[in-house]
């Protein structure tokens, strides 16, 4: 039964238009028109339209002919042909077994649905009987175009002003209580007044504190301890903001029976003695009163009871050193006895004193990452932000927009965060739990509570929607200015001294910049698909429109800085990656600490050959080109130790066999958390069998930089003191006899001739060696 052409017409009436300022989008109409055209041109034509080439073109064709003065690159066709299945006219058909995905789609990713994720899931389009009806007749067709292009001509050319990066629009943010979990994220942190639950002692009684609290794995080794009949007595340090309170809590609560989540009345006690044990806990040694040292030291020597004793380094040397005479010891042995306790690279030890025997466990000595990583995923659990996703203003609120962002490509963002904290961390910037958790809290939130963004509201102001975004935070910025009270966190200031992002990628630079750079590159992140290609081009200098929001350079740093955080990198194409964190060896690094492998014997070879020729240079003190290899000796030479003056000739104080002498391997190494560590070793063997060189990361990155020409590079002080301990081990297991000299001289091919002097029956015997 043919339909009415009136109720057609009302239902385009009706049509559901997204409103921009005091604008409604063309799309839908345009999209109609397309169709209508189409119809036009095969009026018996089937009903049913799958996403092509040819569909897209239809719609720009289209696009171009009603709003000619217009560029309609930005113009997406996915845009009406999904969201027209609102209006009654339009119906979407799905490929097998690709309606849930669908779904998941429109749920997890408020509802942006791709090009690509539209042609994952969905086989074709079809109109419905009454409109399909209509345009096979040509009556019904003019009536239909009339009133779209009656629509169309109150509509002003939807990108007709100038791409602008994406603003907030803040209008339906209202003051109130929001969410209290963003309160609580501020309050870890320092940068405003609000920061009492930094601190330690005021999680305890704070109900949110079991959101992101996470069991550590000590506890149990803790527990354990103080419960054996002839268990130690416990000693916890480090540094402050390590965790010692947090465990001395999870200790407490185990052994008072107190549910993990439940927050405790009031702080601990600086002791507490738990009841129907022998067991005390002494929470921070450094708020005891010290008139009492001697009687606790005398109960921790008794052994009457078990002690857990939380204390930072300074404060635990001082209680032991003061009352060493009372042990029958020395204040010097003391002292050194605790330090090489707490010195340990397991980070556990034993300190006897007395014939009382200390577990001592020093939680500087511990890689915190793996806990850190865990406390950001529980800060990031869907639970702590269902309540904001029932709101209206969480499409315009700049803390949902980063949650959703972080949450929507988890994995690699995730890893990215932490393999920048690993770098940091190798290199000898270890950053403790507290100002770890600090700054995953503000990457968040940005310091932002609700009243903020409710304020600026009110003050009319629409910050750009990247300001807020994470990976401009993990800086400490906006993208544009620095935000003070975020540079006062310990992390960000550590952060920043690392260079990161500085070092250019040439091939990267070259896709993202140049005038033929590869337009056909996509992030493939939609939350931020657009602010993405308008950065990059303003930072190719395509476009000299972004008036005050920021310069060339600020939109070249924020599209490295996503392309790092966000960009799902083939394994061929990590190079990028390497360069931002100024580590040629660090994804490599990473890979050796997922299982016990053995190097390979090509990049055994060439790691073995880079090794020897910085080694050589730093023995002998010559600077010497790239694949210089005379032989395979490694000469420890009597040197100025300057590169920088020319020693031709110089004395050997002992020579290494490298091929048969030296080996690499990956050696495993477990830590008091049972955790596995891989690390390279340079092993000798034979007659220097027990010398060793651990070769970490910032020693591997210096090798490969100098390979491949990176004169600037320098290698750390304390790694130049490895150096010559590694030296001097091997000069006194491989020195030649007292009555030789070896001298080797430095030709001008860079290569080394040796001459050998022996004293023999009172002559002097001179040997050419090459």
């Amino acid at each position: 039964m043919p339909v009415d052409i009136n109720d057609v017409l009302k239902q385009l009436e009706q049509l559901k238009v997204m409103t921009i300022g005091n604008s409604k989008s063309p799309h839908k109409y345009l999209f109609l028109l397309m169709l209508t055209r189409l119809y036009a041109a095969n009026p018996k034509r089937e009903n049913r339209f799958p996403i092509s080439e040819e569909l897209e073109n239809s719609f720009r064709s289209i696009c171009r002919e009603i709003y000619p003065n217009t560029d309609f690159e930005k113009i997406l066709i996915e845009f009406p042909y999904y969201s027209l299945k609102n209006d009654g006219i339009w119906e979407l058909h799905f490929l097998k077994n690709k309606e849930d995905a669908f779904n998941t789609y429109e749920k997890e990713f408020n509802r942006r649905l791709t090009i690509k994720r539209l042609k994952e899931t969905i086989e074709y389009g079809t109109l419905t009987e009454g409109w399909d009806q209509n345009l096979r007749n040509q009556s019904g067709r003019e009536n239909i175009v009339k009133e779209i292009m009656n629509a169309l001509s109150k509509i002003p050319g939807p990108t007709s002003r100038t791409p602008s990066l994406p603003r907030l629009n803040l209008d339906k943010i209202i003051k109130g209580p929001g969410n209290l979990f963003v309160g609580y994220l501020n309050s870890l942190s320092q940068i405003n007044a609000n920061n009492e639950n930094a601190l330690a002692e005021h999680q305890a009684c704070n109900p949110l504190f079991a959101h992101i609290h996470v069991a550590h794995p000590l506890t149990e080794k803790i527990l354990s301890e103080l419960k054996k009949p002839q268990g130690r007595q416990v000693i916890l340090t480090g540094h402050a903001g390590d965790g010692k309170s947090s465990i001395a809590l999870e200790v407490y609560k185990r052994l008072m029976s107190i549910p993990s989540g439940q927050p405790l009345p009031k702080p601990l006690l600086e002791r507490e003695v738990i009841p129907g044990t022998n067991i005390t806990i002494v929470k921070d040694l450094s708020e005891r009163k010290k008139s009492s040292d001697a009687t606790l030291m005398k109960e921790l020597l008794t052994g009457a009871r078990r002690y857990l004793i939380v204390s930072n380094t300074g404060t635990l040397l001082d209680l032991f050193r003061l009352h060493a005479e009372s042990s029958g010891m020395s204040q010097v042995t003391m002292e050194s006895d605790v330090l090489n306790a707490i010195a340990t690279e397991s980070g556990e030890s034993e300190l006897s004193v007395n014939g009382i025997k200390f577990l001592v466990i020093n939680l500087a000595m511990l890689d915190n990452l793996k806990l850190a990583r865990t406390i950001f995923e529980r800060m990031l659990d869907p639970e702590r932000w269902a309540s904001c996703a029932k709101l209206d203003c969480c499409s315009s609120c700049p803390i949902c927009l980063n949650v959703n962002l972080i949450s929507h490509h988890r994995e690699t963002i995730l890893n990215r965060i932490f393999l920048a904290y690993r770098r940091m961390y190798e290199y000898g910037t270890r950053l403790t739990i507290r100002q770890i958790t600090e700054h995953l809290a503000y990457l968040i939130t940005s310091g932002l509570e609700e009243n903020d963004i409710a304020n600026m509201r009110e003050r009319q102001e629409t910050p750009l929607k990247a300001e807020f975004m994470f990976f401009n935070r993990f800086f400490g910025d906006n993208g544009k200015e620095a935000h003070d009270a975020a540079y006062n966190m310990m992390a960000i200031s550590k952060i920043l001294k690392q260079g990161f992002g500085e070092r250019p990628s040439p091939t990267w630079e070259r896709k993202l910049w140049l005038t033929v750079r590869d337009k056909n590159f996509k992030l493939d992140v939609a939350d931020c698909e657009e602010e993405f290609e308008l950065l990059r081009e303003y930072g190719s200098g395509v476009r000299k429109d972004m008036s005050q929001d920021l310069n060339m350079d600020q939109a070249r740093d924020q599209v490295r800085r996503m392309l790092y955080f966000l960009y799902k990198f083939p394994k061929e194409e990590q190079a990028y990656l390497k360069s931002f964190l100024n580590s040629s060896t660090i994804i490599r690094w990473q890979e050796w600490q997922k299982s016990c492998l053995k190097l390979e014997m090509t990049e055994k070879s060439l790691l073995s050959q880079r090794i020897y020729h910085v080694l050589q240079e730093n023995f002998s003190g010559v600077r010497l080109p790239e694949g210089t290899k005379s032989s395979d000796r490694l000469y420890i030479t009597l040197n100025r130790g300057n590169s920088e003056i020319r020693q031709s000739a110089q004395v050997v104080l002992a020579q290494i066999d490298w091929s048969t002498e030296v080996d690499l391997q990956l050696i495993p190494q477990k830590n008091t958390l049972d955790e596995t560590r891989i690390d390279l070793e340079l092993r000798g063997l034979g007659r220097i069998a027990g010398a060793k060189l651990t070769l970490k990361l910032p020693f591997l990155d210096y090798v490969l930089m100098r390979h491949f020409g990176e004169a600037g590079e320098i290698l750390q002080p304390a790694y130049i003191e490895r150096l010559e301990r590694f030296k001097a081990q091997l000069q006194e297991m491989a020195s030649g006899k007292p009555s030789e000299v070896m001298l080797v001289r430095l030709k001008t091919d860079h290569t080394f001739r040796r001459q050998q002097y022996v004293i023999a029956a009172g002559k002097l015997e001179v040997n050419d060696a090459n």
